[in-house]
């Protein structure tokens, strides 16, 4: 009985490795079944993954990953035919026994070692392919790039030359500048000037949601990148470490990376894209919709281009390649109905490729004038624009510059609008308000982000350098995302919208310029409770029923200025009790206004130029007023009021109201006030003139005027003097003067005071004096104002010199305008210029004269020439007598050199001889325009011409233009070099223009 336990136990283990052998004699079958149903799964995965990485190596520039292709190789082998035949043998028990058993280990082999490795290969995602690196790259399918061949050579032959390592291509969305830069990477594909052309998407996938906010995802950007590269980055590895391994990668061969489509400004060194002014051949091209891109980036060093929309002939070729010419059948009616709305659409396009060309197929095979006629209509209904368009909204994350740029669809399509008069509707909407600004302080940051979104493209400059206008697709994008919005202004309506226009939750409703003749008591009362903001201006309404603004409680800026026929204002207007702005402005008509006792939330009323006999009830009451405007023939003094409105930072006048201006000492509260303007006032005599009754001790309160920055003086027929000197000293602020049609004006500064004093205004930066016949000169010894920037003089016919002698140099001058000054003689009086130091510092950067019949020279003193070494622009235009540009007294024997000269333009100078003596030549090795229209008598261009290494002439490398009108004029120039026709043909389109 001892042995029978040792026994058992050995039994115990011997029992299953005998049970499985006897299972593999007895269920051969079942191994050899179980072994060809994971050959058949096998065989299923193997073309899974077969056909899904031919999918992925569609794509040219693809290869299979290393890992893929070896598993495929192993899958196809595992599934061979004769791997059964080789397992399976015929035979007896033993012989059973060990195929079965063979067939289980490799069953469970296939399933382990291939068949589950391979699930990871049929992942949704999974990434079967890299980037073949052996290949420089493949070209991208294309359209011609029609009306943009400039651009592309110009872009090639930065890149294939060794001086310019980084490009930035900039323009709005829809330009084109993914296309052009397409052209260029085919073309660069041909050259041998790169070892590899890489393509990134800047804009794909990029980013992370930080805090709710898009940010941009450095790591995702470089791993692009290091793919593209050929290199392999582990999954841990962090930005810093991608960075060494991109730069060092970069540093080792001549690759061109491009990086399409850049939304936000990144930083090269943390990406790793090193310094590429070494000579590895290296170079970065980014295409942005950011205008200021480079330096945000501090990638100044860069050369950048921006693309602009189509010219209107190029315009039309593109959309005519695209739409076909099928659309005109030979129905010559349809053709000459479907012309004129070509014509429409391609205005409304304004030359953005991306309009033109989505417009254009949606309009392909479609020839009836219905078509074409509905077509315009739902114009930049596309999804395509709009989404495109929205990119550069979106990324402008700052919700004031948001909604700054949105308020811009109120205005009418196509409008130009006034930088000015945008920046003050900011303000009156307080999206640039803070209590604690000044009115300074607030067109700053309105002008900043004015900035912000032409940089953006989401507005462009205007025809005007003081206005913007608005794309009429980023209109459309704008009215798109507000809703909220109501928006028929600038459409010639002669009659409110239907009732039904008039949604309860419309916060803005714009119907400016249009032809509203009234308001008939007959329509009810819009029910917009949510309204803010109803802009009614430029219309023609006489008057407006009692009950109108019954359903507007909210409303907080309400703008009927210029409607010259509005007489009357309903009372229940005094229920507005949460009204900031009310504007009245040029409502000739007007003689009265409603009790204004209820607005005590009012910050700008605008009365200027109205009819009003008296001032409006409760005006006093106003203590929050920032602006104020006042007009018409009020008959009580302002003392009173001024005295309670200490918050005033902007007041105009322009009534013939009876206010003693030398009681001005009483306006000691107005301690903010920035801006004055005085207009039509006909009992002033002086603005700031001798202070009279008040005590010589104490000649005005503390802080009186000591915020003024600006004053404007319109149509005061009785002023004589601006300032007397011993006013100044209060103004120690003023920035802007601006006096115009001031009949008897003759001197802007009084005579000295007795002690011989000077005084100095430090921030006068900008003078504009328009059409007043009694003044003789600006110069007064008595004043110093060495930041003056900008000098504007129009209409002066008794001028005959701009600065007296003696007078005081301007070192920050930037600005000279000069027209219709009909007895100006010259510019400086040469008298007593000899005894004067010239400035140490040199600003100015424009001259320009125009209709200065009596002017022979602008520039008659050697000491004055000095002035202009920073000149970039002379124009002289219309200047019958004119002889000589620069006097031979005005500088050194042989030559006038101007450093910094770009543009020179002579028109229309029928007694100009010479532009310096005859023996002396230019130098102006900046020059980039010249243009000479209608100088008959003019024989010779003194341009002195660089020297190449072999000595021979060469063309000024900044010159862009020469226009030399009429074309006789060019065969008869003289030139003191030879060679200087074939040098302008060969480097000039001069041609084109003539």
């Amino acid at each position: 009985m001892d042995g029978i336990g040792p026994v058992m136990a050995i039994g115990k283990d011997v029992a299953p490795t005998v049970k499985k052998y006897v299972k593999y004699q007895i269920c051969h079958n079942t191994y050899v079944n179980e072994f060809k149903e994971m050959q058949t799964k096998l065989k299923r995965r193997g073309k899974d993954v077969a056909d899904e990485l031919h999918t992925q190596l569609r794509p040219r520039g693809k290869i299979a990953k290393q890992e893929v292709e070896a598993w495929l190789k192993d899958a196809e082998q595992a599934t061979a035919e004769k791997v059964v035949e080789d397992l399976i043998c015929k035979g007896g028990c033993f012989t059973y026994i060990c195929s079965s058993r063979k067939l289980d280990k490799k069953t469970q082999s296939l399933n382990e070692r291939i068949f589950m490795q391979g699930e990871k290969y049929t992942d949704a995602g999974a990434i079967l392919v890299v980037d073949d690196h052996s290949i420089k790259g493949f070209p991208f399918l294309v359209d011609n790039c029609s009306g943009r061949n400039d651009i592309i050579d110009q872009i090639l032959t930065w890149l294939k030359g060794d001086e310019v390592t980084r490009i930035v291509v900039s323009g709005r969305g829809g330009v084109g500048k993914t296309t052009i830069m397409k052209h260029v990477h085919n073309q660069l594909l041909k050259e041998p000037k790169f070892s590899k052309v890489i393509w990134v998407e800047g804009s794909k996938d990029i980013d992370i949601i930080v805090q709710h906010k898009k940010k941009f995802d450095i790591l995702k950007f470089q791993k692009m990148i290091a793919s593209s590269l050929g290199l392999e980055p582990k999954d841990n590895e962090n930005e810093t470490d991608l960075a060494k391994l991109i730069a060092q990668k970069l540093q080792q061969g001549s690759f061109l990376l491009i990086v399409d489509d850049v939304r936000e400004p990144f930083s090269l060194n943390e990406v790793g894209i090193p310094n590429l002014a070494g000579n590895n051949g290296c170079k970065l091209v980014l295409t942005t919709r950011l205008q200021n891109i480079a330096r945000e980036m501090d990638c100044q060093a860069c050369q950048a281009i921006e693309v602009d929309p189509l010219p209107d002939k190029e315009a039309s070729a593109l959309f005519l390649e695209k739409v076909g010419s099928d659309v005109f059948s030979n129905d010559g009616k349809s053709k000459r109905e479907i012309e004129p709305i070509l014509k429409q659409i391609l205005q409304k396009c304004k030359g953005l490729p991306l309009a033109i060309v989505t417009v254009a197929i949606s309009m392909k095979g479609k020839s009836l004038p219905r078509h074409w006629k509905l077509a315009l209509l739902e114009f930049g209904e596309s999804e395509s624009i709009v989404n495109c368009l929205k990119v550069s909204y979106e990324r402008m994350e700052l919700l004031p510059h948001q909604q700054c740029f949105l308020c811009c669809a109120l205005y009418p399509e196509d409008y130009e609008i006034s930088k000015e008069e945008l920046i003050e509707y900011w303000i009156e909407e307080e999206l640039i308000y803070k209590e604690e600004y000044t009115r300074e302080a607030m067109n700053w940051k309105g002008q900043e982000i004015l900035d912000k979104l032409v940089e953006n493209y989401l507005l462009e400059l205007g025809k005007k350098e003081s206005s913007v206008s608005m794309h009429c697709l980023v209109r459309d994008m704008a009215l798109k995302i507000n809703p909220e919005f109501l928006v028929k202004s600038g459409m010639a309506l002669e009659k409110l919208p239907e009732e039904c226009d008039w949604r309860e939750d419309l916060l803005k409703v714009s119907l400016m310029r249009n032809n509203i003749t009234e308001i008939p008591s007959s329509v009810p009362s819009p029910k917009c409770p949510r309204l803010t903001t109803l802009l009614l201006s430029y219309n023609k309404i006489s008057t407006i029923p009692e009950a109108f603004f019954q359903h507007m409680l909210e409303l907080k800026i309400l703008d009927l200025s210029y409607n010259p026929e509005l007489s009357r204002l309903p009372s229940s207007m005094s229920k507005l009790k949460k009204l900031t702005t009310l504007l009245l402005r040029d409502c000739e008509s007007l003689r009265e206004v409603p009790s204004l006792s209820n607005l005590v939330g009012l910050k700008k009323l605008d009365l200027s130029w109205t009819s009003i006999e008296d001032l409006p009830q409760g005006l006093n009451m106003l203590t929050n007023l920032k602006y104020l405007g006042l007009g018409g023939r009020l008959s009580e003094t302002l003392d009173a009021l001024l005295q309670n409105l200490s918050k005033l930072q902007h007041l105009i006048v322009n009534t013939k109201t009876k206010f003693q201006w030398e009681m001005i000492g009483s306006w000691g509260k107005l301690q903010n006030l920035e801006k004055l303007d005085l207009w039509n006032l006909d009992n002033l005599n002086a603005v700031f003139g001798e202070i009279g009754s008040i005590a010589q001790s104490a000649l005005l309160p503390t802080g009186t005027f000591s915020s003024l920055q600006y004053i404007s003086v319109f149509y005061c027929d009785k002023i004589k003097r601006l300032f007397s000197v011993r006013w100044l000293k209060y103004l120690q602020e003023l920035q802007t003067i601006d006096v115009g049609y001031c009949k008897q004006l003759e001197e802007l500064i009084g005579s000295e005071s007795e002690e011989g004093e000077q005084v100095t205004l430090p921030k006068l930066e900008s003078l504009k004096l328009t059409q007043l016949p009694q003044l003789k000169s600006i110069y007064s010894r008595s004043l110093i104002c060495n930041s003056i920037n900008k000098i504007e003089i129009f209409h002066c016919k008794n001028m005959e010199s701009i600065f007296c002698s003696g007078f005081n140099p301007l070192p920050n001058l930037e600005y000279l305008h000069l027209s219709y000054l009909e007895n100006l003689k010259s510019v400086f009086d040469e008298e007593g210029l000899g005894s004067l130091e010239p400035p140490t510092s040199f600003s100015l950067k424009e001259i320009s004269v125009y209709m200065c019949n009596k002017l022979k020279k602008v520039f008659s003193s050697g000491w004055l020439l000095s002035y202009f070494e920073s000149i970039q622009t002379i124009q002289v235009q219309l200047c019958s007598q004119m002889e000589e540009l620069i006097s031979s007294s005005a500088h050194e024997e042989g030559k006038v050199t101007l450093p910094k000269l770009e543009r020179l333009g002579l028109t229309r100078l029928p007694a100009l001889k010479s532009i310096c003596s005859d023996s002396s030549f230019l130098i102006c090795n900046s020059i980039q325009s010249l243009r000479i229209s209608s100088c008959e008598k003019l024989k010779r261009i003194p341009l002195n011409f660089p020297l190449l290494n072999n000595g021979q002439s060469s063309c000024h490398p900044s010159l862009k233009e020469i226009v030399v009108l009429p074309e006789g004029c060019w065969d008869s120039l003289e030139w003191d070099d030879p060679n200087a026709k074939n040098i302008f043909l060969q480097f000039c389109e001069y041609q084109k223009k003539l």
